[in-house]
């Protein structure tokens, strides 16, 4: 099967205007695709089926991905060597384009709209550089006090298994969880007004950027908001949040009601669960309930490292902040995982700041436990610079705690 490429709407877009102005016609209809193969076969005597340019510029439709062939064919044909170098081509083109556009923005007392409608197109989304320029944009929104304008990002569609993507989002908004948490008011109303018909913001601003300090403000307030549930776990983890405030707040019967609702979610719940979701949902039940079944059942041996590193994490920190000592040391489960071979230095930023956290709290299990020597050895994998926004306060302070605790014993 020929080797397929993302090819973005705007890519897309400039071959069909570039291949319409070198060959003098529109490409609007099956006729005008049959009457553009057989031009391109007398000219240059490539032979590429009408079909074929039907699904390329959608006048079939067509949701695959084209062959790698058919963009290099279609490349040359307006003076590139292949389709890489277009690609290229136009990200240089665009970046000079998008760049002096924000500087513009930033400057003006108003945001050209007609402008803005130019430069959104551009914004791919597989490219790193568009979407430092998209957080850049989201920014100025929210200074400019124009919040409106996110709208333009919030249907932007994204598979729930696409971690590469949902990270890519995490860091374009990351402007939006900073005016949250600094209590942007406009802001935080803005948000709450779509979150029950923005998935994109259930799964970036709610199962992303969890700040569990906020509960009790703007983090809770777009929680308790969520009643339409647009991504598979979102009613799990929405009652998981929702039973960790309710606990805090020591309302003991709301708690009982809580428990029994998610377990029975659980329980009817047909798809896969995230990993940090199930070390949630064992955390409650064993913190309420003494019940470390559901720990039991979702640490599987077998498993992929890294989810049984985010099950134990959660696990073991919710234990840690909401049960007892006693809870927390009763398994070693956190202690058998085999991550001596784990090198920070070949994973992605999410994974290093999962790992990392995983040794904070396991050095902590070790302090609790007495093992001196292993607190000793296990603090010193930890690496500080690794650490999510959410849960960083959190971090830096346990990490002081350890080490002092730890330099006290010598």
């Amino acid at each position: 099967m020929p080797k397929s490429v993302q090819v973005s709407e705007e890519e897309r877009a400039f071959l069909r205007k570039s291949i319409e102005e070198k060959f003098g016609l529109k490409i609007n209809s099956a006729n005008d695709c049959e009457l553009l193969s057989k031009i391109i076969y007398k000219e240059g005597n490539i032979l590429i089926s009408y079909n074929t340019l039907r699904r390329f510029f959608k006048i079939l439709p067509n949701s695959n991905s084209p062959s790698l062939y058919t963009v290099n064919l279609l490349s040359t044909l307006i003076g590139f060597s292949d389709f890489i170098e277009l690609r290229e081509y136009r990200v240089n083109l665009n970046r000079d384009f998008i760049h002096e556009n924000l500087h513009l923005f930033s400057i003006s007392k108003e945001i050209n709209i007609g402008t803005l409608n130019e430069v959104i197109p551009l914004l791919n989304e597989d490219h790193w550089e568009n979407i430092y320029q998209l957080r850049a944009l989201i920014d100025l929104f929210i200074k400019k006090d124009r919040t409106e304008l996110i709208t333009i990002f919030l249907n932007n569609e994204i598979d729930e298994n696409n971690w590469d993507k949902l990270y890519k989002y995490y860091v374009a908004f990351q402007p939006i969880h900073t005016a949250a948490k600094l209590n942007n008011k406009s802001l935080i109303s803005f948000i709450k007004s779509n979150i029950n018909n923005s998935k994109i913001v259930q799964q970036v601003l709610l199962q992303l950027y969890v700040e569990e300090d906020c509960l009790d403000g703007y983090y809770g307030e777009w929680i308790n908001a969520c009643s339409t549930y647009l991504t598979t776990d979102m009613q799990i983890f929405c009652t998981c949040m929702s039973l960790q405030y309710h606990y805090i707040k020591n309302e003991i019967e709301v708690v009982k009601k809580l428990i029994t609702s998610l377990n029975d979610q659980v329980e009817n719940y047909t798809h896969k669960i995230h990993p940090i979701v199930l070390g949630r949902i064992a955390a409650w039940n064993f913190i309420i309930n003494d019940d470390s079944s559901y720990l039991e059942r979702y640490f599987v041996n077998k498993s992929d490292i890294s989810n049984n590193i985010a099950i134990f994490t959660f696990f073991y920190r919710l234990v840690y902040l909401f049960g007892t000592k006693k809870q927390f040391v009763k398994f070693d489960y956190i202690a058998v995982l085999q991550t001596e071979n784990l090198q920070y230095t070949n994973m992605p930023f999410n994974i290093k700041t999962e790992l990392s956290m995983y040794y904070l709290i396991l050095t902590r299990y070790y302090v609790e436990t007495k093992s001196k020597n292993l607190a000793l050895k296990t603090i010193q994998q930890i690496d500080i610079r690794y650490q999510f926004s959410c849960s960083s306060e959190f971090f830096v302070k346990e990490y002081e705690l350890l080490c002092k605790t730890i330099k006290g014993w010598s």
